[in-house]
């Protein structure tokens, strides 16, 4: 009895043997996510802060694209990307930035490009520039980054309000008019003859002798 006990225990253990060695490895799909690769960093160009000591912001190939990664900025700032000699610009050129702390990019080479950056969004967004910004053989893009600017709006000023005119009061002229003016200066003119002709002495009070002679 014992025997075939024994026996029954080893084959329960043979075939547990078994099952374990032939069994294959479940993923747990679909919550298993395979984890994204970090971009190597690499060193195309020559980054230069604006007191002329070397930039150590990261460079990374996005397929056919060099981004340079400026997610970490903030405020303002700039930094020149100089080519180095015997080399020549790739075909695309990003800037990447974090929106909420970069509001406004400035690139300047062969002409000069001025980029509004959106402030939504979580993750970092890169930003192309423009192929008419460089040439091949341009020896340095100038990058710079500011807060966007803060527009005011000014509220335009109130007309004066008119002065209020009663509907039955005559409007009153400051200005005299032509009619006005000829009858006051005819009145002046009469009223000055008045006065000579009372400076009239006639023969017979000036025969009278005076008072007192």
């Amino acid at each position: 009895m014992k025997f075939r006990h024994v026996l029954v225990v080893a084959c329960c253990l043979a075939l547990t043997a078994c099952g374990s060695l032939h069994m294959p490895k479940v993923k747990v799909w679909p919550f298993y996510k395979k984890p994204k690769p970090v971009p190597e960093a690499v060193h195309e160009l020559n980054l230069v802060n604006s007191d002329g000591s070397g930039a150590s912001y990261p460079q990374y190939w996005s397929r056919n694209t060099l981004v340079i990664d400026l997610s970490g900025v903030s405020g303002e700032g700039g930094v020149a990307a100089r080519l180095p000699e015997e080399t020549t610009w790739p075909v695309r050129v990003a800037v990447r930035v974090q929106p909420g702390r970069v509001g406004q990019l400035e690139m300047q080479a062969e002409e000069r490009n001025v980029v509004a950056v959106s402030p939504e969004g979580a993750k970092p967004v890169d930003i192309e520039l423009s192929s008419s910004l460089y040439t091949p053989t341009t020896a340095a893009i100038y990058i710079s980054w500011r807060p966007a600017p803060v527009i005011v709006d000014t509220a335009p000023e109130a007309p004066a309000e008119p002065e209020f005119v009663s509907p039955t009061e005559v409007p009153k002229s400051s200005a005299p008019t032509s009619d006005q003016s000829s009858t006051d200066g005819a009145a002046d003119a009469a009223a000055e003859d008045t006065q000579k002709a009372s400076d009239i002495v006639s023969p017979a009070e000036a025969a009278q002798p005076a008072p007192g002679g």
